[in-house]
């Protein structure tokens, strides 16, 4: 959708986990501060990158390609 989501910055899964925590957590300040669009914003944002970064992420190979698969 937004392009491909690998890359070797995100290997490491506590930086994977910390983008989407970072995500959940500013949604709360926005709810917090009555901004509940920007809240509805972040939570989306957060979805994707749950997805993206924690459901769908493969490994990369060490130059940015994820590894090669079947197809």
């Amino acid at each position: 959708m937004f392009g491909k989501a690998e890359h070797p910055f995100f290997d490491p899964l506590w930086r994977r986990v910390l983008l989407v925590a970072f995500c959940v957590f500013w949604a709360g300040v926005e709810f917090y501060s009555s901004n509940a669009l920007w809240g509805y914003v972040f939570l989306a944002i957060a979805a994707y990158a749950a997805w993206a970064y924690l459901i769908a992420y493969q490994k990369t190979d060490g130059s940015g390609n994820p590894p090669a698969g079947d197809g």
